[in-house]
């Protein structure tokens, strides 16, 4: 008999990509086949993300047109099932299965299930969390970078955020499966490794660890490997920023923090319950800059958050204007379902926060442009992970910053660590020629 094929779709962030990931590596391991296209699968599952409204957006739209494929199960997978169910049921009621986050544990039944049985529907939505998740099966979608998630879950309570109701609270992964897992990765010939989490600045705090403590056990492993240091929260590392901007030093971790910190009003952070000042930002970065000299900084603003005036706005503009970041990820507010903001007063017309982010998008675009064109005439090694759209190659520096090579001489570079000279820059990547 023929194995039956599926197919992933994956939005969101790299929690969500190392989700598909061991659904397809417990699929697999029960003799399912993972294929490339939509039309060549059997079951098609599609790993949902509603951190964003216009992510939601594009997802149920993507649901609405899979409903035409009677001849194919679907799944629907990951947080927005918990966050907005029926409109789920609106936009797709021919799936055979809606899962939440934790439902990837349970994907060989619900596959069998759905296949031997014409018509049952499932809806799971409240699964444990499998705290051998590491142990898993997993299949790699990139065979120079993984992803290592390190808990689930986090400590915050913002009240814009919808992902804990999906998520819940943290759970910390055990550090020897953690390391045990990089280490097996490292020795098969994995050069970069991604330490993931919704918020990674929290790891350990329910088992007595911090984040520190996992890092300094990474970097006594042996090998040439990077490791990249997922999103951290001012909050959760504001008793020890300064023992891990020590262990930043290290050269198996890439000089690269986001660090979002969402607002440069101290009365919008209030509103939103971030339990930082900016002040506590600006100290955290001068940190990290004054140990690692160069170093990406990358941080997220949300614009036009309920009550934010354009006083507000303002001290926003002058905190990036004064710190500078690498990279600033810009998000229009939006209401999310059953969040505390979505029920706050004087919401800001939808005209204005366009207005806002139109400014902060200019000015964070002449930053970066600037901050990069420092990088002209600096040569060292690269790692190059990406294949772009024309067929150049993208690679990272120490600090993972995105440099292009266009011209390589016909040479397998994927996956390799080149000397490279930068030549050029634009706002979100550096040229290189190879030395």
């Amino acid at each position: 008999m023929t194995a039956a094929t599926f197919f992933i779709k994956t939005y969101g962030c790299s929690m969500n990509v190392n989700d598909s990931e061991v659904m397809a590596g417990l699929l697999s391991s029960h003799g399912y086949k993972l294929v490339d296209s939509i039309n060549d699968a059997q079951i098609v599952i599609v790993n949902t993300c509603g951190v964003k409204l216009p992510t939601e957006h594009r997802v149920l739209s993507y649901l609405s047109k899979l409903n035409k494929l009677t001849d194919k199960k679907i799944i629907v997978a990951g947080c927005l099932p918990k966050m907005t169910l029926e409109k789920i049921k609106r936009a797709i009621p021919n799936y055979s299965a809606i899962i939440g986050p934790n439902g990837i544990y349970d994907i060989v039944d619900i596959v069998r299930r759905i296949t031997t049985s014409s018509n049952e529907k499932i809806i799971l939505l409240d699964s444990p969390l499998n705290e051998n998740r590491l142990l898993l099966p997993t299949y790699r979608f990139s065979k120079v970078s993984a992803i290592v998630p390190i808990s689930q879950g986090c400590l915050g309570a913002c009240t814009y955020c919808s992902v804990k109701f999906a998520r819940g609270n943290l759970r910390s992964f055990p550090l020897q499966h953690i390391v045990h897992q990089v280490d097996s990765l490292v020795s098969t010939g994995y050069k970069e490794i991604w330490i993931t989490s919704e918020d990674v600045g929290v790891y350990g705090a329910d088992i007595g660890l911090t984040i520190v403590d996992l890092l300094n056990k990474l970097i006594e492993l042996d090998g040439n490997f990077r490791l990249r240091v997922g999103m951290m929260n001012p909050a959760s590392i504001l008793h020890f920023y300064d023992e891990l901007a020590e262990v930043f030093k290290d050269a198996h971790i890439y000089k690269f923090l986001h660090l979002p910190v969402q607002s440069g009003s101290d009365k919008i952070l209030s509103l939103m319950r971030r339990f930082y000042t900016v002040q506590d930002f600006i100290d955290i970065v001068n940190t990290f800059r004054k140990k690692n000299p160069r170093i990406t900084i990358s941080t997220d603003i949300i614009v036009g958050f309920p009550g934010e005036t354009d006083e507000d706005f303002a001290l926003t503009l002058d905190l990036i204007e004064n710190i500078k970041p690498d990279l600033v990820n810009i998000s229009k507010y939006g209401d999310r379902p059953n969040t505390v903001a979505s029920k706050m007063p004087n919401h800001v017309p939808s005209k204005i926060i366009k207005m806002r982010s139109r400014i902060l998008t200019k000015k964070v675009l002449e930053i970066s442009y600037n901050i990069n064109k420092t990088w002209i005439g600096w040569s060292g090694d690269v790692l190059f992970s990406e294949v772009g759209d024309r067929g150049e190659m993208i690679g990272r520096n120490y600090t993972y910053k995105p440099i292009v090579l266009r011209e390589f001489d016909g040479q397998n570079i994927f996956g390799e660590i080149k000397k490279i000279k930068i030549v050029d820059n634009g706002a979100n990547y550096l040229v290189g020629v190879l030395e």
